[in-house]
């Protein structure tokens, strides 16, 4: 979850309307969060929004808002040491993203993220590969964006 200071809230935009600008925000937890590039087609081009999010359900609920005038151009994960065990914070794309509860906790979720050049960080512990009786892919590039645009950056 993101945090922010009251202090670093910017008075910009229009006055009394329910947007909030924010000079810093914090991450509250170290876990995965996600990197989420957009466009949105208007009259007079395309426009362009990232979203960051800590909980997959929210980039499950972006997903279905996908359609003709707004999708998901690219997903990035920024993924702890204790995940990614490279001693640093990793910031990649992703591929994939599959959920994953075992037949003994339907409620504990474990997670499995597939990234470009074959890399995977599964979350589960090694002795809990084969309890796996839900399986769900939350997100798959192939499946849930949309073919990436010229000017999409990041």
């Amino acid at each position: 979850m993101f945090m922010t200071q009251a202090y670093t809230e910017e008075l910009l935009g229009r006055p009394f309307s329910d947007e909030q600008f924010w000079l810093s925000v914090e991450l509250a937890h170290s876990d995965v969060w996600f990197f989420v590039s957009t466009a949105y087609f208007r009259q007079g081009g395309t426009g362009y929004r990232y979203y960051l999010y800590t909980r997959p359900s929210d980039l499950v609920a972006l997903i279905k808002e996908n359609d003709e005038l707004f999708c998901i151009t690219k997903v990035m994960a920024v993924t702890p040491p204790r995940v990614n065990q490279t001693g640093s914070w990793r910031m990649q794309r992703l591929l994939k993203l599959v959920a994953l509860s075992d037949r003994t906790d339907l409620q504990r979720m474990n997670y499995i993220y597939q990234f470009e050049n074959g890399l995977i960080y599964d979350t589960r512990d090694p002795k809990e590969d084969n309890d796996t009786t839900y399986r769900q892919v939350l997100f798959s590039e192939e499946l849930h964006a949309c073919p990436e645009l010229e000017v999409d950056a990041i």
